[in-house]
């Protein structure tokens, strides 16, 4: 398989960056299982760091980088992101590490129409990058992406439980917000809802996992040990 990675490539990734040439490099899985890079770019594709010079094989979680901003690993430009299993905040943080690399993909997805997103990948993505806003103490923007998250997903609410999940793990992001910034009351307002969504829906949801459930109980003991509750 050939993959050309660029502006105009075929790669899963859409590219946007004005630095990226509209064929940068060509990435090539061979039938032995090895994957193989070749620069096509004067501006240069680097490995992990390091400027390529010619054909190069390389490993799936290798870092790559085409001009001097755009970067990827390289199996986010290979394999086909199953969007469906964006149920929560976790699962996209455990995807995209940080703010700026979940800020690629938000600003990209209007170009994913062909990889069927899903009509909650964007909200619960959102949540992911209100989560990352809290741990930066910006406290106003994590708020207004919450609140423009949780009205779309709220808005959404079909009755299926999967949904209903889905909004009880936004509520959670949102209580974590309330306890950073010392609104208890409204915390645990937040916090009980979530929880009494998560209670009410089958164990073997999808949007009811344990580390849900697990992150939402942890957060209603820290409100209730701030407010002195027993």
């Amino acid at each position: 398989m050939e993959i050309l990675v660029g502006k105009g490539g075929n790669q899963s990734m859409p590219i946007t960056d004005e630095t990226v040439s509209r064929i940068h490099c060509k990435i090539e899985v061979l039938d032995s299982g090895h994957i193989a890079v070749t620069n096509l770019s004067a501006a240069g594709t680097f490995i992990n760091g390091l400027r390529l010079v010619k054909r190069t094989l390389v490993n799936r979680d290798a870092q790559l980088q085409l001009g001097p901003r755009f970067t990827a690993t390289v199996r986010e430009l290979i394999e086909s992101e199953d969007y469906a299993a964006y149920t929560c905040h976790q699962v996209v943080r455990r995807k995209y590490q940080s703010s700026s690399a979940l800020q690629v993909f938000l600003s990209t997805s209007a170009q994913r129409v062909s990889d069927k997103l899903t009509r909650y990948a964007i909200p619960v993505a959102k949540s992911a990058q209100a989560y990352y806003l809290i741990d930066e103490g910006k406290y106003w923007e994590a708020q207004n992406l919450i609140y423009e998250a949780g009205d779309t997903l709220y808005d959404m609410q079909d009755g299926s439980d999967l949904l209903q999940g889905i909004y009880a793990t936004m509520l959670v992001v949102c209580a974590r917000l309330y306890l950073e910034v010392g609104r208890m009351d409204t915390g645990l307002e937040a916090i009980k809802g979530a929880i009494s969504i998560f209670d009410r829906l089958p164990s073997d949801c999808l949007g009811n996992s344990v580390k849900q459930r697990e992150e939402a109980n942890k957060i209603l003991s820290m409100i209730n040990e701030r407010m002195g509750n027993n």
